[in-house]
Protein backbone atom coordinates (compact mmCIF):
# COMPACT_ATOMS: atom_id res chain seq x y z
CA UNK A 1 0.00 0.00 0.00
CA UNK A 2 1.82 3.39 -1.17
CA UNK A 3 1.82 6.76 0.68
CA UNK A 4 0.56 9.51 -1.03
CA UNK A 5 0.95 13.50 -0.39
CA UNK A 6 -2.82 15.27 -0.34
CA UNK A 7 -2.91 18.92 -0.40
CA UNK A 8 -6.48 20.06 0.90
CA UNK A 9 -7.23 23.50 -1.35
CA UNK A 10 -9.49 25.75 0.17
CA UNK A 11 -10.77 27.65 -2.40
CA UNK A 12 -12.09 31.33 -1.90
CA UNK A 13 -15.68 32.06 -2.08
CA UNK A 14 -16.84 34.26 -5.06
CA UNK A 15 -13.54 34.06 -7.41
CA UNK A 16 -14.40 34.07 -11.37
CA UNK A 17 -14.95 30.71 -12.69
CA UNK A 18 -11.69 30.64 -14.38
CA UNK A 19 -9.80 30.89 -11.48
CA UNK A 20 -9.69 27.19 -10.56
CA UNK A 21 -8.53 26.57 -14.10
CA UNK A 22 -5.82 28.96 -13.94
CA UNK A 23 -4.56 27.38 -10.59
CA UNK A 24 -4.86 24.04 -13.14
CA UNK A 25 -2.65 25.72 -15.76
CA UNK A 26 -0.02 26.73 -13.61
CA UNK A 27 0.63 23.18 -11.94
CA UNK A 28 0.36 21.51 -15.10
CA UNK A 29 3.48 23.71 -16.09
CA UNK A 30 5.30 22.31 -13.10
CA UNK A 31 4.08 19.27 -10.72
CA UNK A 32 2.91 16.13 -12.25
CA UNK A 33 -0.26 15.20 -10.41
CA UNK A 34 -0.53 11.35 -9.20
CA UNK A 35 -4.07 12.14 -9.29
CA UNK A 36 -7.14 14.80 -7.38
CA UNK A 37 -11.17 15.14 -6.08
CA UNK A 38 -12.63 17.67 -5.71
CA UNK A 39 -10.46 20.53 -3.99
CA UNK A 40 -7.88 17.54 -3.36
CA UNK A 41 -4.74 17.26 -5.08
CA UNK A 42 -2.45 14.14 -4.61
CA UNK A 43 1.23 13.67 -5.22
CA UNK A 44 3.57 10.70 -4.91
CA UNK A 45 7.06 12.80 -3.65
CA UNK A 46 8.04 15.47 -1.13
CA UNK A 47 9.01 17.67 -3.98
CA UNK A 48 6.33 17.53 -5.95
CA UNK A 49 3.93 18.93 -2.57
CA UNK A 50 6.75 22.01 -2.39
CA UNK A 51 6.05 22.79 -6.07
CA UNK A 52 2.02 22.42 -5.31
CA UNK A 53 2.78 24.50 -1.79
CA UNK A 54 4.61 27.39 -3.90
CA UNK A 55 1.45 27.64 -6.38
CA UNK A 56 -1.26 27.76 -3.75
CA UNK A 57 1.24 30.46 -1.70
CA UNK A 58 0.86 32.20 -5.07
CA UNK A 59 -2.61 32.33 -5.75
CA UNK A 60 -3.14 32.99 -1.66
CA UNK A 61 -4.84 29.67 -1.06
CA UNK A 62 -4.79 28.01 2.60
CA UNK A 63 -3.83 24.60 2.00
CA UNK A 64 -3.48 21.60 4.46
CA UNK A 65 -1.09 18.96 4.09
CA UNK A 66 -2.64 15.06 4.58
CA UNK A 67 -0.63 11.81 4.40
CA UNK A 68 -2.61 9.32 2.42
CA UNK A 69 -2.54 5.63 2.09
CA UNK A 70 -3.79 4.50 -1.71
CA UNK A 71 -5.48 1.24 -1.13
CA UNK A 72 -4.69 -1.68 -3.88
CA UNK A 73 -7.79 -1.78 -7.04
CA UNK A 74 -8.82 -4.94 -5.12
CA UNK A 75 -9.12 -3.86 -1.56
CA UNK A 76 -12.58 -4.54 -0.02
CA UNK A 77 -14.23 -1.46 1.24
CA UNK A 78 -17.06 -1.71 4.37
CA UNK A 79 -19.52 0.79 4.81
CA UNK A 80 -17.51 2.18 7.71
CA UNK A 81 -14.65 3.55 4.99
CA UNK A 82 -16.20 6.84 3.79
CA UNK A 83 -15.56 8.06 7.29
CA UNK A 84 -11.96 7.65 7.13
CA UNK A 85 -11.14 8.18 2.84
CA UNK A 86 -12.53 8.56 -0.19
CA UNK A 87 -12.99 7.41 -3.68
CA UNK A 88 -10.87 9.91 -6.14
CA UNK A 89 -11.74 10.73 -9.38
CA UNK A 90 -9.62 7.91 -11.26
CA UNK A 91 -11.77 5.87 -8.68
CA UNK A 92 -8.64 5.27 -6.34
CA UNK A 93 -9.44 4.58 -2.42
CA UNK A 94 -7.53 6.58 -0.12
CA UNK A 95 -7.45 6.23 3.34
CA UNK A 96 -6.32 9.30 5.86
CA UNK A 97 -3.04 7.88 6.99
CA UNK A 98 -3.20 9.46 10.74
CA UNK A 99 -6.44 8.18 11.49
CA UNK A 100 -6.24 4.30 10.35
CA UNK A 101 -3.94 1.55 11.79
CA UNK A 102 -3.14 -1.26 9.57
CA UNK A 103 -2.26 -4.77 10.79
CA UNK A 104 -1.94 -8.89 10.15
CA UNK A 105 -3.43 -11.40 12.72
CA UNK A 106 -1.35 -14.50 12.87
CA UNK A 107 -1.67 -17.32 14.43
CA UNK A 108 0.64 -18.12 17.33
CA UNK A 109 -0.03 -21.90 18.49
CA UNK A 110 -2.61 -24.59 17.84
CA UNK A 111 -5.17 -22.96 19.97
CA UNK A 112 -5.14 -20.15 17.90
CA UNK A 113 -9.00 -19.30 16.71
CA UNK A 114 -8.00 -17.16 13.73
CA UNK A 115 -11.27 -17.51 12.18
CA UNK A 116 -13.34 -16.64 15.76
CA UNK A 117 -10.61 -13.35 16.10
CA UNK A 118 -11.93 -12.24 12.60
CA UNK A 119 -15.19 -12.53 13.08
CA UNK A 120 -14.86 -10.22 15.72
CA UNK A 121 -12.60 -7.70 14.26
CA UNK A 122 -14.40 -7.69 11.20
CA UNK A 123 -17.49 -5.05 12.57
CA UNK A 124 -14.82 -3.10 13.31
CA UNK A 125 -13.07 -3.15 9.39
CA UNK A 126 -12.45 -0.46 6.97
CA UNK A 127 -11.13 -2.09 4.91
CA UNK A 128 -9.03 -5.22 3.98
CA UNK A 129 -6.62 -7.18 0.84
CA UNK A 130 -4.00 -9.33 0.04
CA UNK A 131 -0.36 -7.99 0.46
CA UNK A 132 2.00 -11.24 -0.28
CA UNK A 133 -0.53 -13.81 0.51
CA UNK A 134 -1.09 -11.99 3.56
CA UNK A 135 -4.71 -10.44 4.49
CA UNK A 136 -3.54 -7.07 5.77
CA UNK A 137 -6.85 -5.67 7.92
CA UNK A 138 -7.56 -1.60 8.38
CA UNK A 139 -9.44 -0.27 11.23
CA UNK A 140 -9.25 3.38 13.48
CA UNK A 141 -6.33 4.16 15.11
CA UNK A 142 -8.01 4.04 18.22
CA UNK A 143 -8.86 0.49 18.19
CA UNK A 144 -5.38 -0.86 18.10
CA UNK A 145 -5.48 -1.81 21.64
CA UNK A 146 -9.03 -3.55 21.29
CA UNK A 147 -7.72 -5.18 18.16
CA UNK A 148 -4.58 -7.09 20.24
CA UNK A 149 -7.32 -7.86 23.15
CA UNK A 150 -9.44 -9.76 20.28
CA UNK A 151 -6.62 -11.68 19.17
CA UNK A 152 -5.77 -11.94 22.79
CA UNK A 153 -8.75 -13.67 23.95
CA UNK A 154 -8.50 -16.12 20.53
CA UNK A 155 -4.80 -16.81 21.41
CA UNK A 156 -3.82 -14.89 18.53
CA UNK A 157 -1.16 -12.42 17.81
CA UNK A 158 -1.82 -8.86 15.94
CA UNK A 159 1.47 -7.80 13.84
CA UNK A 160 1.20 -4.09 13.68
CA UNK A 161 2.16 -2.98 9.65
CA UNK A 162 3.47 0.60 9.06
Amino acid sequence: METKIGLLMDLPEGKAPGFYAQIIKALAGKVELFDRDKEMLIVNTPQQQQAVWDIMTHYHIETEIMHLRLLPDDAELTELFSDYGFISRSEHAYLYEKIICLFRVNQIGEQSDVKQALLQIQEHLLAEFSHQEQQVYIVDRQLEELMHGIAKAYRCQIEMLS
